[in-house]
């Protein structure tokens, strides 16, 4: 079973990076449907890698679908403070800070 948020705990250096980036994200008005496309996209990302991965046959589209649902239902639902860190653990900080500003 694909879990995106398997790889996503953050270390206290990335956990200090999204705490900043968060507090950026709220001054520049950030609602969290800004952010609902990069946290697919990421997910999706990281069903893809899974899929590359994988050697036992799985379903592509499966992955991608489960990808999806967990996105939506696990990261993009419960808000802000969950999306800006998942975003920082599947790009890092430097990437999710553009994300953030090129949203705004």
């Amino acid at each position: 079973m694909l879990d995106i948020e398997a790889d996503a705990p953050l270390s206290p250096a990335d956990a200090a990076h999204a705490d900043r980036l968060l507090a950026l994200a709220h001054s520049l008005g950030i609602d969290p449907i800004d952010l609902d496309e990069a946290v697919h996209d990421a997910a999706s990302q990281y069903a893809s890698d899974a899929s590359n991965s994988a050697d036992d046959g799985t379903d592509t589209d499966e992955l991608h679908d489960e990808a999806g649902r967990q996105a939506a239902d696990d990261v993009n639902n419960e808000g802000l403070d969950k999306q800006v860190a998942y975003l920082v653990a599947e790009y890092g900080h430097e990437e999710t800070e553009r994300i953030i500003r090129q949203a705004a």
